[in-house]
């Protein structure tokens, strides 16, 4: 019996394929290594590389990539769950949020934290 592969690709697969054939490089390929990713099999220099050449690749002004890229993070995304006051976070609808690290070093003006007045 053939036990079915559900990602063909693990994300040290997908960054041989973004360096030795980037032309043909799918946003399946890419949904493969940010799966990888979001699961915990992928090293800290392996995420680090497959940022840097998708980067290098360009796929960021490529809308069909973005949101592939940004549906399979939704997917694996840790939903919060709450009570205030007996509400749930269901109660509240979409629940976003706004709060950055700061601190960049540079004294900017970090507006996610006047965004919440």
């Amino acid at each position: 019996m053939t036990v079915p592969v559900e990602d063909p690709m693990h994300l040290k697969d997908v960054l041989k394929q973004i360096v030795l054939r980037p032309e043909s490089l799918t946003p399946e390929h890419v949904v493969c290594g940010m799966r990888s990713i979001m699961r915990g099999e992928a090293s800290d220099a392996q995420i680090g590389g497959f940022l840097t050449a998708l980067k290098m690749r360009g796929i960021d002004s490529e809308s069909g990539m973005v949101a592939a890229l940004t549906r399979e993070m939704l997917q694996n995304a840790a939903a919060p769950h709450f009570d205030v006051d007996g509400k749930t976070r269901e109660d509240f609808g979409m629940i976003v949020d706004i709060v950055g690290t700061g601190g960049d070093g540079w004294n900017t003006f970090n507006i996610s934290t006047t965004s919440s007045l």
